[in-house]
């Protein structure tokens, strides 16, 4: 048990030191809805890789909310209709999850769009 949650101890430290660069990036906001406030680290790989800024995001409580699944209002999520083009692979990966969730022809349309994109 102990050597489980030592990889577990270990994992979160090396998410936290992807900190500062993750904020630089983010510019301190939501990566996804560009919201300001308390942020936190997402890592899309689901920590089966060793962190690293090609696959964490710094993300808002809607958007982790909506990257886990639960979307409740689909129209707060419109503005991702943008981020499909956006210049890091991560944020169009993490995007891409968010539309699937959402049953809407304007979702259905970025999701296209994001795999044009090239979404690997």
């Amino acid at each position: 048990m102990a050597k489980g949650r030592d990889k577990h101890q270990a994992y979160l430290n090396a998410i936290n030191l992807l900190g500062k660069d993750l904020a630089r990036r983010a510019k301190s906001k939501c990566e996804l809805l560009g919201i300001s406030g308390e942020l936190k680290p997402y890592d899309l790989s689901g920590g089966d890789k060793e962190p690293s800024l090609d696959h964490v995001v710094l993300i808002c409580a809607d958007a982790k909310d909506a990257l886990d699944g639960r979307v409740r209002n689909p129209n707060d999520f419109r503005s991702l209709e943008s981020m499909v083009w956006s210049d890091l692979l991560v944020v169009r990966q993490a995007t891409a999850k968010i539309l699937e969730h959402i049953d809407e022809d304007w979702a259905r349309e970025a999701l296209e769009n994001a795999h044009t994109m090239g979404l690997e």
